[in-house]
């Protein structure tokens, strides 16, 4: 409003000494970001690559680039790469380095791994290594290490190894004496348990309960005993199930801890009793991956038992041992008079003159 009652004349100098005043912070600003990068690790960034878009710009990239080459080539060997569990900003860029040098990529979903990359601008050859075909890959993943390759492994989410295709590779990696090098990441387990609430000094971590219902049932009364924080992967549509069986097994009014969505748009944590949440979810099916975290039990120390319940339980024993010895005694006795009658029956029929 005001540039509106101004004359053409003082409206140009205004803009003129705006567009001076602009120019000298831009040079102001470029010399303390210069003096900033002389101090940093890496070299100047453009601005863009930190602007919300659907991939990265090749700018992050050739930074990456540029600091495996200052840092020197990578070691072969298989490279176990901590991956986001829903937003892709939650990755290391030591992970973006390994990713981007190593020879190939094996993923677990190759579509689901692909937009990753892609968001990230990294080209690496990607080769599907899952649970379905775990056992035929080994052979020729362990050909190609023994060669010398950089091979990194990624699961969809997570950690590789930890609920996820990775475990056994990284064993006959060991056997074989190839370098396995972790490279930390993102995890849903320690996510949720450092929000949840609960106690973290000791947790124990199960994943996901066998599908068999003796040996879930065998898993949860195992669990329900710990004094230690439990955390479970469920998935959405067993959710009911699991509240429903495990409510049975450490009582309703077990305080527990419901993690969806981590690290997404959608993320929720509920908490209450199993009780509670068995009747909140009845009629409602949450999507998306589950972390469910319960309380340790509070009430499972032993006891001590008392002089007196040593002194009966000692009585009860000793009864039941004697009560053992005379049915042992009665037997003989029944066993002797039975062998006398039987030897008695013969003499009479073979010396009846005797008798």
């Amino acid at each position: 409003m005001l540039l509106r009652r101004l004359p053409s004349t003082a409206v140009s100098l205004a803009t003129a000494a705006l567009s001076r005043r602009y120019t000298s912070y831009l040079f102001s600003s470029q010399r303390r970001l210069q003096s900033f990068n002389s101090i940093s690790f890496y070299p100047t960034i453009s601005l863009l690559s930190f602007c919300s878009s659907s991939e990265i710009s090749p700018e992050f990239t050739d930074l990456i680039a540029d600091q495996s080459s200052k840092r020197g080539p990578l070691k072969p060997g298989l490279y176990l790469v901590g991956t986001p569990i829903g937003n892709l900003e939650d990755i290391t860029l030591r992970a973006l380095r390994v990713l981007k040098s190593a020879d190939v990529i094996l993923s677990e979903d190759t579509r689901h791994s692909g937009k990753l990359l892609h968001y990230y601008n990294i080209k690496t050859p990607l080769l599907s290594y899952h649970k379905y075909n775990e056992s035929q890959r080994e052979h020729t993943v362990l050909k190609r290490l023994k060669q010398g390759e950089i091979v990194a492994l990624i699961s969809d989410a997570g950690m590789p190894g930890i609920s996820d295709p990775g475990t056994e590779l990284a064993k006959i990696c060991v056997d074989e004496n190839i370098p396995v090098i972790p490279i930390p990441g993102p995890s849903a387990f320690l996510t949720a348990l450092s929000a949840s609430g609960l106690s973290t000094d000791e947790f124990t971590f199960v994943g996901f309960l066998p599908k068999h219902a003796g040996s879930r049932k065998e898993r949860l009364v195992a669990s329900a005993s710990e004094t230690t924080t439990q955390i479970f992967y469920v998935p959405p549509h067993k959710l009911g199930q699991f509240l429903e069986e495990s409510s049975l097994i450490f009582g309703d009014s077990r305080q527990c801890v419901i993690a969806r969505e981590l690290t997404k748009i959608h993320e929720e944590f509920w908490r209450g009793t199993l009780g509670t949440a068995k009747e909140a979810f009845s009629t409602r099916q949450p999507k998306g991956e589950i972390t469910l975290l319960i309380e340790g039990n509070s009430n499972s120390s032993v006891e001590t038992p008392s002089e007196s319940s040593q002194i009966g339980g000692r009585r009860n024993i000793d009864e039941k041992e004697n009560n053992i010895f005379t049915r042992l005694e009665k037997i003989r006795e029944e066993n002797q008079s039975r062998r006398f009658r039987l030897i008695s029956s013969m003499l009479v029929t073979l010396y009846p003159h005797c008798f």
